[in-house]
């Protein structure tokens, strides 16, 4: 398949729908923000987010967003080979 620039979103708004990227910043540290449960009340707004950078008290990092409807679920980015 050929590049498309119907899906290319160079501001990472979602609004091509090609998902999301989203920022978080927060004064908890990291091992806080990657525990079971942190971003569920958030669900619904993550619902489209792909991927989130996270600045959180002691590290900064990225992360693969997987949200359903009631859960959000953190994972290490894909790696590019």
């Amino acid at each position: 398949m050929a590049f498309s620039k119907t899906k290319l979103d160079p501001t990472g708004s979602g609004s091509k729908g090609a998902g999301a990227r989203a920022i978080y910043q927060t004064t908890d540290n990291k091992a806080t923000v990657k525990g079971a449960g942190y971003f569920n009340s958030a669900a619904n707004e993550l619902a489209n987010t792909k991927s989130m950078l996270i600045i959180a008290s002691d590290a900064t990092f990225e992360a693969k967003v997987t949200a359903t409807s009631t859960t959000v679920t953190l994972a290490a980015l894909d790696a590019f080979v």
